[in-house]
């Protein structure tokens, strides 16, 4: 099937007699090539289908162990655990083995909490030791009326407190800042003290439940805490112990276990009746023999029906249930694989319609490499990609992850060694061409353009190369280019386009750049509207397909042509002033007829809508000025910190103390500048790239409204499938 668009699907329908479900079910589970739709019917003749018995043994055995790995680090594994190995282990001792870890896991849990409630009363005790009272003497007074607790300001209650006189007795502190007090009156002054308190911000402390003195408490309190760590400690050595053990073994027996349940709840999905099932689904076109050979032998009825879209007027939307539409499979692929993730983002595609994956993998990897374009963070993404996969052997969306890391970086360090930049620095020489009194010749880019250019005593140019601004480690790069990167290739393209090696971006070709990614913009729209009308055209019918998607195309390649007029020649011509109209107009018809809005709205919108093709060209700018500020962010940590660190250990004899002693500090700046730029430099331009292909260019034709397909069956983590 071809890559740019998911999988031919077909409706498959299995009936049996009830004694063949639980066969069916594990023959669906080993082929893995079923999505079973879910039985939610309200037939009175069917219903839906009872877990096997052992489902609740399997659910209770799964509960335990999972809270067996709770506190446990799933083991690395480079390769599969033998199924049979752990089968045999389930049916072994390992249900003793988990009640042990179980054992170890509620103990630290209740010691933990006993802990919490230690420390917890230690804050209190240690407001209440300063008061030098007995616990048992601040609580429990029948005629006497106890009010211990903090205020805001111990120097503004002191007054309040020594105004109350002899009709109560008060006593008061300061801890850690707060201020503390305790004061006793009898039952019927209280209503007056608790006011006066609260005017100062009283906030009482819960007593603890405890006699003698806080200062007692508190050294009783601490020796608990310290018994209660090192019990804590021990308890956590003896779990590491059993998971070095047994933690192969515990999350093995658990994927099996997850699965064992899966084949025994599978019956709810199914419709039954007293004596027979019916199972409904759907597989993809290609796997029909497979499929058919496999249950023909097990089931008493199979049917296997190619799905064929319904057909769609060209005049309106036909629209379809989801629930009747086949879900969606991605073609096999390899390189464009970890791209899937990212359409998966916007939601799978309609079925029939494009596939916008393996676009992706063409130009997501081409603009974040525009974007970032460093060979130092280039190689330093495919390093993070190779350790994912060598961390993560058998995960298939950290494989996906790290292919799609891989991707990025190697676009990356292909830019960098285009645009001449490592972690920053700008390391080719750079050019430009001269007479003979050293003036610069205007306009002339490349070496052989200016040693061809006629000066007027007859002499030609003569190209002048300064180096670039690099340390040694970096500057031996030169050597990767011709002639040592005193090299200068100019290719003058049609309207305006220059292209060079090496592109300065950063430079002399900063302007080309700019234009570039223009360019690049209406391309990449323009690729989407095509899509679009491929799309339109082939549910819809050619009259919608030109009127919704044919439109668009005339309106962005007819504003193209006026704006590129208008800037060059400072005029606009008839023809693409025409064909501009044409689309406008052409939108207006799309709103007022197609899209259901009338002509009074469509009159007003067309226009405006029209306007906005504009700025989703130029957002397509970003692809230079992103970049851009990424460089300078690096180049100006290089300029601040690198260089003057360099200057200081170049002249050690005429260093001062204080410099050599922030040369490592230096070092350090300037090693997270460049850490920050590395990490700014994965994310925003992850984030600009994201942007320009879903909003965009996605916008112009995709449709993510395809639900996954998700085959009955099982995936290996880390137990290979019996």
């Amino acid at each position: 099937m071809s890559q740019l668009t998911p999988e031919d699907m077909s409706r498959l329908v299995v009936a049996g007699t009830k004694d063949q479900l639980k066969t069916t079910i594990d023959v669906l589970a080993g082929l893995s090539l079923v999505h079973i739709n879910d039985y939610s019917s309200d037939d009175e003749d069917m219903s839906m289908g009872t877990p096997n018995e052992v489902s609740e043994e399997i659910s209770r055995r799964l509960t335990k162990m999972r809270g067996a790995a709770a506190n446990i680090q799933a083991p690395s594994q480079a390769e599969l655990m033998s199924a049979p190995e752990v089968r045999r282990n389930l049916s072994g001792d390992i249900d003793n083995l988990v009640d042990s870890a179980l054992g170890f896991n509620d103990e630290v849990e209740e010691l933990e909490m006993e802990k919490a409630k230690i420390e917890e009363e230690l804050e209190v005790l240690s407001l209440l030791t300063p008061l030098s009272l007995e616990m048992e003497l601040m609580r429990g007074y029948d005629s006497v009326t106890q009010f211990v607790g903090t205020v805001s300001s111990l120097s503004k209650a002191r007054p309040a407190l020594a105004s109350l006189g002899e009709s109560a007795v008060h006593m008061s502190s300061e801890v850690a800042k707060k201020g503390v007090v305790a004061v006793f009156c009898r039952n019927e002054q209280a209503e007056s003290v608790q006011k006066m308190l609260s005017e100062q911000d009283f906030q009482a402390i819960a007593i603890p439940e405890s006699d003698g003195l806080p200062s007692d408490r508190i050294a009783e309190l601490n020796e608990r805490k310290a018994e209660i760590e090192a019990r804590v400690d021990a308890l956590n050595e003896q779990i590491s112990e059993w998971s070095d053990a047994n933690s192969g073994m515990l999350f093995g027996g658990m994927e099996l276990l997850e699965r064992d349940l899966q084949l025994a709840t599978a019956p709810v999905r199914v419709a039954v009746s007293d004596h027979a099932f019916v199972l409904d689904g759907w597989i993809k076109s290609t796997a029909e023999e497979e499929v058919n050979n496999a249950l023909s032998g097990v089931c008493t009825h199979l049917e296997v029906e190619r799905y064929q879209p319904p057909a769609h007027s060209s005049h309106g939307h036909h629209h379809v249930d989801k629930k009747e539409m086949p879900p969606i499979e991605f073609s096999p692929r390899n390189y464009s694989k970890p791209f899937e993730m990212v359409t998966d983002v916007m939601g799978r595609p309609a079925y029939g319609k494009i596939d916008p994956t393996f676009f992706m993998f063409l130009t997501y990897p081409l603009f974040f490499g525009m974007i970032l374009g460093d060979m130092a963070y280039g190689l330093s993404i495919m390093a993070l990609a190779v350790f994912l996969w060598r961390q993560f052997p058998l995960n298939d969306v950290m494989s996906n992850v790290a292919g799609f890391l891989l991707t990025i970086g190697t676009s990356t360090l292909i830019f960098g060694y285009i645009y001449g930049e490592f972690a920053g620095f700008e390391f080719l020489p750079h050019g430009h061409c001269v007479d003979k009194a050293g003036e610069d010749i205007a306009g002339i880019l490349g070496v052989a353009q200016c040693e061809a250019f006629s000066l007027p005593d007859g002499s030609h140019g003569h190209y002048h190369w300064k180096d670039g601004h690099a340390p040694w480690w970096v500057a031996w790069m030169t050597n990767l280019y011709p002639n040592a990167g005193e090299f200068y290739w100019v290719w003058d393209g049609p309207l305006e386009l220059t292209v060079a090696y090496p592109f300065h971006r950063v430079s002399s070709n900063l302007e080309n750049l700019m234009l570039l990614t223009i360019y690049i913009g209406v391309i990449h729209i323009f690729i989407g509207l095509l899509i679009g009308f491929r799309d339109v055209l082939k549910t819809h019918g050619m009259v919608e397909a030109i009127f919704e998607k044919g439109s668009w195309i005339i309106l962005l390649l007819g504003g193209f042509a006026t704006a590129y007029e208008f800037i060059k020649y400072e005029t606009i011509s008839t023809i693409p002033l025409a064909v501009t109209v044409i689309g406008v107009v052409m939108v207006t018809i799309l709103l007022a007829h197609f899209e259901k809005m009338g002509w009074g709205i469509a009159l007003i919108m067309g226009p405006l809508e029209s306007i906005g093709m504009l700025p989703k060209v130029l957002s397509y700018v970003r692809l230079f000025a992103v970049g851009v500020v990424g460089v300078k962010i690096a180049a100006t940590g290089n300029e601040m910190i690198y260089e003057v660190m360099a200057h200081t250990l170049a002249d050690l004899s005429h260093a001062s103390t204080t410099d050599i002693i922030l040369v490592p500090v230096m070092f350090i700046g300037w090693i997270l500048v460049q850490i920050f730029a590395l990490v700014l430099g994965i994310f925003s331009p992850n984030i600009h790239t994201v942007r320009l292909h879903f909003v965009e260019w996605m916008m112009q034709f995709y449709e993510g409204s395809g639900l996954p397909f998700k085959a009955f069956g099982f995936k290996p983590d880390k137990v290979e499938v019996e």
